[in-house]
């Protein structure tokens, strides 16, 4: 999945400049309403070519909780400089700037021009990035040395995990077909994506075939036996009373038949406290719970996206199925506004 996000000319012409001055370090790049934008080009420290000792200097944008690009200069002995494209994005950051700066990080690059970056990283703690002998580990590991070891032996379990998330997340977005991500469950191959299949309880297949208007039905994965099941199925629901009948502690897939309409609103939440494999298994089957309800006859026609139940109001449904006149009629997975705005 796109996020929409696109590069802005001002940083355009800040990444010319910087890929053409062989003094600058790091050009870090933020999102900002919806484009990407450059914040201040950060010098090497000590002279041209001083990666390491430039490191430090990196503690100046990077902020707890906060995600952000970095376009990194590395010079190897007496060789031509490279650049790395390295996205940050904290374990403990918010949900939704997880999910928009990680599906805009293939945008950041594609439109720079992907050929100018010799490699891609994705670090989730600033040690990933900061130190130095996280780097020389990374280059053993590409060069093939190291003692036989790779950096993922050097993980600890809650590492090995928020890696796991990552890539789940990444495939969702991607599409990219035949990817292990090691949580269990069954690649299927579409004509266009990649999904998880799971078995289906025969009770959510029947709420989702029984939807009628004014109806929400809630699904949630069984994590010990990956299984989706019903986890709520309630008529008559009012869509400014939609929020309070869905799980504030647990991710769901919710379907709600907006009443008086044909619109049918497909409704991912995944609150920040939830479990690591949670999330994994989440990410990765929204697309096919999707598929499951179409398979029931069920016709979805809009999505929402949402960290907590709390920010899918009554007003954003309503926008849903009535958009103001300027706006486009199809969002895709939308980010919903916060309570009060």
């Amino acid at each position: 999945m796109q996020s929409g996000i696109s590069v802005s000319q001002e940083l355009h012409d800040a990444f010319a400049q910087f890929a053409s001055d062989n003094s600058s370090f790091c050009l870090p790049v933020t999102i900002t309403g919806e484009s990407l934008t450059p914040l201040s080009t950060i010098p090497f420290s000590g002279g041209a070519g001083s990666f390491y000792p430039s490191l430090s200097q990196l503690s100046s944008v990077v902020e707890p909780k906060t995600p952000i690009y970095l376009l990194l200069r590395r010079q190897s002995g007496s060789g031509p400089s490279t650049l790395t494209a390295l996205t940050y994005i904290p374990s403990n950051a918010g949900v939704r700037p997880k999910m928009l700066f990680a599906s805009t990080r293939a945008t950041l690059v594609r439109e720079l021009g992907s050929e100018k970056f010799a490699e891609t990283i994705f670090a989730t703690d600033e040690e990933e990035f900061m130190s130095e002998k996280a780097w020389k580990d990374r280059e053993a590991e590409k060069n093939g040395s190291g003692a036989g070891y790779k950096r993922e032996d050097l993980m600890g379990e809650k590492e090995r995990e928020l890696d796991a998330v990552r890539r789940a997340e990444e495939g969702a977005r991607s599409g990219t077909p035949g990817r292990d991500i090691g949580i269990g469950g069954t690649f299927g191959r579409g004509p266009s994506r990649m999904r998880i299949e799971m078995q289906v309880d025969e009770d959510a297949k029947g709420a989702l075939q029984g939807l009628q208007q004014g109806g929400l039905v809630q699904i949630a994965i069984d994590v010990p036996t990956e299984t989706l099941k019903l986890a709520g199925s309630e008529s008559g629901v009012e869509a400014d009373s939609v929020q309070k009948q869905i799980s504030s502690t647990s991710p769901r897939y919710s379907f709600y038949h907006y009443p008086d309409s044909d619109v049918v609103i497909f409704i991912y939440t995944c609150p920040s406290g939830s479990s690591i494999k949670e999330r994994m298994l989440y990410a990765s089957s929204r697309m096919y719970a999707l598929s499951v309800a179409e398979e029931q006859s069920l016709k979805v026609s809009k999505k929402i996206e949402a960290g907590t139940p709390d920010e899918v109001t009554g007003e954003r449904l309503h926008e849903e199925v009535h958009p103001p006149q300027n706006e486009s009629v199809n969002r895709g997975f939308a980010r919903p506004r916060r309570p009060g705005r």
